[in-house]
């Protein structure tokens, strides 16, 4: 009777730790995937600032005397979380330094090497606190500013083209001149009218 009831118990014992376990295991992987789907949520689209006002955004790039790329941010407050940007071509990966312009806190500048205009790149702001991505973007740049060679304190804009799409070579009709043809009136002729004398 003894054994009977330690199987039992052993039995029971068993049954318990394996449902525990299975609960632990169940609330763990809930508890895990749930943040990061929340905060997948949180990440926003960066692009180029546009009149619909969407921020952060980008507002330009330029290149300073010493090479170094700047790259000129707006942010939605002056709370936004300290970032840093990195920007990533198919084979490398630059990290930008960000801080505040002076007088204008939603205005960020961020300074790193220098990128070339017509290749897609991408761009991730990225907080500084916990490493989590707060927006991101695919796009190329566009254009750059870059400083003037005879005076130091002020920058020339350098535009480049965008991209072409391929089209296909279709010859363009030329175009050609068309004349209203108009009647000339002529003289009536007096023998053509009946009842008509001619005189001379």
């Amino acid at each position: 009777m003894n054994r009977k009831k330690t199987i039992l118990g052993i039995t029971i014992a068993v049954v318990l730790v394996v449902l525990v376990i299975a609960g632990v295991v169940y609330l763990f992987s809930r508890f895990k995937t749930h943040p990061q789907a929340k905060q997948r949520a949180l990440i926003s689209e960066l692009v180029y600032c546009n009149s619909h006002d969407l921020r952060p955004c980008i507002v330009s790039f330029s290149v300073d005397a010493d090479g170094n790329m700047l790259v000129n941010l707006l942010i939605p407050a002056s709370d936004y979380p300290d970032f840093y940007l990195t920007i990533s071509s198919s084979d490398v990966t630059n990290r930008y330094e960000c801080q505040q312009v002076e007088d204008f806190p939603t205005n960020i500048y961020c300074t790193g090497a220098e990128m070339y205009p017509g290749e897609p790149l991408q761009f991730n702001i990225i907080a500084l606190e916990d490493e989590t991505i707060l927006a991101e973007g695919n796009f190329a740049i566009i254009g750059l500013l870059l400083p003037n060679p005879a005076e130091e304190a002020t920058t020339t804009a350098l535009v480049t083209e965008s991209p072409t799409p391929f089209l296909l070579d279709f010859p363009t009709p030329s175009p050609t001149l068309r004349v209203t043809a108009t009647r000339t009136p002529s003289y009536p002729n007096p023998t053509s009218y009946p009842n008509r004398t001619a005189y001379p």
